[in-house]
């Protein structure tokens, strides 16, 4: 009988063992607002919809409210001597209408990504730094929602573009490539003395083709064929006591476009004074460009045939952030104001601004209501299809 008792003790301990080297963690957060969406009066809040027609939706609080709602997965193996493997995979889901992920910039059509937030699998060592590999947040990203953005991304983030047409699609404020990025391969150090440096390198790999579309008018074809850019980028991060602060470099290269474009400079932090937080950035950018740049393939009536990638180099931004928030009790308030400067094709520029202000309450250390407003202004801001919005929220994370 007491063979059996230490029998089955040394099987308990050593089952506790093995359960205590591996853990895998269900996460998430569901967050949803009532959210009034006001356009300028040359843009419809919605595809479709009538011109500078405001509309009250019910929708999931990605970019509105406290985060995106979300689903995810993410474990981690003691392997021993300081090396453990690590894993996250997470899912965007949509409380609303109960849709589950999205599109990437690689896969463009609507829920073709479950896992499009982050799918990673990766190696860690406590002298070494941390490698992983997969879809994983761009460095900007990581920093807005650590101290760039006074709301890290969320109700009044600072990543927004403000064109309504297609003559405006590059009219961002901060922008973040993407948000996240495929096929990457993303090192970070060890914390030395409040520095740690990071690296990643997203490969392309991905090409897509539209059908050739033909004028006959102008006795004219064309086809296009969009390459996936490289997307780079190196950052070094400080924290000590009540100061966090970082420096990133990120460019897309190659793809339809020859050589480095897209390459941004981004320097921010904040500063935490106890009564109140304050936060600040600045980001420049030379040749802006997205990751796909397409190549038009124009054949003419006599077969001669010409190849255009209509890339501008020139297209320089500038942009830059302000935020505070100031805690008290179980609220907390913030307020931000981000504006930038984008050149024109056509010459010139376009000046955009961003004011916002939050405040939340605190049901439990889980779970939030809030209100927020945001204001968009600037140069052709009757084209805005998101000029003013007015939120009321409820987020729960588990």
């Amino acid at each position: 009988m007491n063979k059996s008792l230490v029998a089955f003790a040394t099987l308990g301990a050593i089952t506790s063992a093995a359960f205590a080297q591996s853990s895998v963690t269900v996460y998430g957060r569901i967050d949803q607002t009532i959210t009034l969406q006001d356009p300028g009066k040359a843009a419809a809040a919605s595809t479709g919809g009538k011109l500078g027609k405001s509309v009250v939706a019910l929708r999931d609080a990605s970019g509105v409210g406290k985060g995106g709602s979300r689903i995810g997965f993410r474990g981690q193996e003691d392997l021993g001597d300081g090396l453990k493997a690590n894993f996250q995979l997470e899912a965007a889901i949509s409380p609303d209408t109960g849709a589950a992920g999205n599109s990437t910039t690689l896969t463009p059509s609507p829920g073709s990504s479950f896992f499009n937030r982050q799918a990673w699998a990766g190696l860690s060592h406590s002298s070494y730094g941390e490698l992983r590999l997969g879809r994983v947040e761009t460095l900007t990203r990581e920093n807005n929602s650590r101290f760039n953005s006074v709301a890290g991304e969320r109700e009044i983030s600072i990543v927004e573009n403000l064109g309504a047409s297609s003559t405006q699609s590059l009219r961002p404020l901060f922008q973040n490539f993407g948000t996240r990025v495929d096929n990457a391969i993303s090192y970070r150090s060890p914390v030395y003395g409040g520095l740690r440096v990071s690296a990643i390198l997203a490969l392309g790999e991905r090409i897509r083709s539209t059908p050739a579309v033909t004028t006959p008018s102008a006795g004219v074809t064309r086809s296009s064929v969009n390459r996936a850019a490289q997307y780079r980028g190196l950052g070094i991060t400080y924290a000590a006591g009540p100061f966090e602060g970082g420096l990133t470099y990120e460019e897309l290269n190659g793809g339809s476009a020859n050589g480095a474009y897209n390459e941004a400079f981004t320097l921010g932090g904040s500063c935490d004074f106890g009564i109140a937080k304050l936060h600040a950035a600045y980001q420049t950018t030379d040749d802006s460009g997205s990751q796909f740049a397409p190549t038009v393939t124009v054949v003419n009536t006599n077969t001669s045939t010409t190849t255009v990638t209509p890339f501008v180099r020139g297209l320089d931004h500038q942009a830059w952030n302000l935020g505070l928030s100031v805690p008290y009790g179980k609220f907390l308030f913030k307020t931000q104001y981000t504006g930038s400067t984008i050149d024109r094709l056509a010459g010139g520029d376009f000046d955009q601004s961003k004011y916002g202000v939050t405040a939340e309450y605190a049901l439990s250390k889980r779970t939030w209501v809030y209100v927020a407003f945001t204001e968009r202004g600037g140069d052709f801001k009757e084209t805005y299809a998101r000029k003013n919005e007015y939120s009321l929220g409820f987020a729960h994370t588990f």
